[in-house]
């Protein structure tokens, strides 16, 4: 595996209005050969003005096109507010559909996570269709996930099981005031109606007591078997420091997962994709300690859907030059770890297979956290 291609869709010093700082990218390649790519965009990581948008590229990422902006629609029944992510697909008729994530920013000066609290601004996740290709939107149909609160889809879109059912993955914590312990786990939420209702969940990750936490889970399907596979950016939350990066794998219907364990892999959100047969890339970014360590967007490859990984021969995506990132050394509460993640200068990594068999990763970068460029790389199998 190796890099053979590379760009910008978007470059930071173009931003209009001061809104250089991206994060939350996103790709999905489409039936005609357009590529999409979606990102948040705001004047900093912790402002309330960042809105979701979509670039385009009709010609491999030689060329860019914004398609979609979120700003100044981003208001819900009057309550100020932002689309903090934004995830396709494809539907089989050609439609688009994009789950995304809505926060309510009524009270502007609130951070997003509380400082004392931990807990999260008042959010929710939507649904809505576009028939032109994204450069228009539906109104967004909310979507209820009782009992669960703080619900995130986890930059995911909704996934096609076995059976005809659909499955929207998300993760919960808890509500801003709240002072008790987050009861954090991950789950599928599932329809059988194409999406028009969703009654029924399923648990995919959760540390009954309390210690581990399963951040962020993204996942990939086998291509053949319609077997699920979910991996994790995992937390030791009592002692304060970050794991090796989680795995479990579940039934094509969505049930039955495993046990999350380890990979070995050193990383924070990770994005699995299934290439063919039993063959599954993970992408990340790693974030190591002192002067010669390796700070970069990872590709690391799995020759059994996932069951082992070479970490020590991953591809290097993209390396920073720059120094240690913000929570790289261990000993970080919990308050600590949403701070650092404010500061990163690179990260979240989303990767798509192509038609013509390379892979299309793209990854926000940048000198400082404030300004961010959205990268694209092109991987050779």
């Amino acid at each position: 595996m190796r890099v053979v291609d590379g760009g910008v869709v978007f470059e930071a010093a173009s931003a209009d209005g001061g809104r250089a700082c991206t994060c939350f990218t996103g790709v999905r390649p489409l039936g005609d050969g357009t590529i999409l790519v979606t990102f948040r965009q705001a004047s900093a990581r912790k402002s309330a003005d960042g809105a979701m948008v979509i670039h385009a590229s009709r010609d491999g990422g030689a060329t860019w096109q914004r398609r979609y902006d979120t700003r100044g629609a981003d208001d819900w029944a009057g309550t100020p507010g932002e689309v903090y992510s934004f995830s396709l697909r494809e539907e089989p008729d050609g439609a688009l559909l994009a789950t995304g994530l809505w926060i309510d920013r009524s009270g502007s000066e609130r951070p997003f996570s509380h400082p004392q609290t931990s807990g999260l601004l008042p959010m929710c996740m939507f649904h809505t269709r576009s028939t032109d290709a994204g450069s228009s939107w539906s109104p967004w149909r909310r979507m209820e996930t009782p009992p669960h609160v703080a619900a995130s889809p986890c930059s995911m879109p909704v996934l096609d099981l076995a059976g005809g059912v659909r499955a929207q993955p998300y993760e919960c914590w808890k509500e801003y005031e709240d002072p008790a312990p987050a009861p954090q786990a991950a789950y599928l939420r599932l329809s059988r109606d194409g999406g028009v209702t969703w009654p029924d969940y399923v648990q995919v990750a959760r540390d009954r007591g309390g210690g581990r936490f399963y951040w962020d889970q993204r996942l990939a399907v086998h291509p053949e078997t319609g077997r699920l596979v979910a991996m994790f950016w995992t937390h030791d939350a009592r002692a304060g420091r970050p794991l090796d990066v989680h795995i479990a794998w579940g039934e094509p219907d969505g049930g039955g997962w495993t046990e999350p364990v380890g990979t070995g892999i050193v990383g924070n959100h990770t994005q699995p994709l299934a290439v063919g047969g039993d063959r599954l890339l993970a992408f990340y970014p790693t974030r190591g300690v002192g002067s010669d360590a390796l700070r970069a967007i990872m590709a690391a490859e799995s020759p059994d859907f996932g069951r082992t990984w070479d970490a020590a021969s991953a591809t290097v995506v993209y390396r920073s030059q720059h120094d240690e990132e913000a929570g790289s050394r261990a000993g970080r509460t919990l308050l600590d770890t949403w701070s650092d993640m404010t500061e990163w200068r690179y990260g979240h990594p989303r990767a798509a297979l192509l038609p013509d068999g390379t892979v299309f990763v793209v990854f926000y970068a940048g000198a400082t956290s404030s300004v961010t460029d959205v990268r694209w790389a092109r991987l050779e199998l």
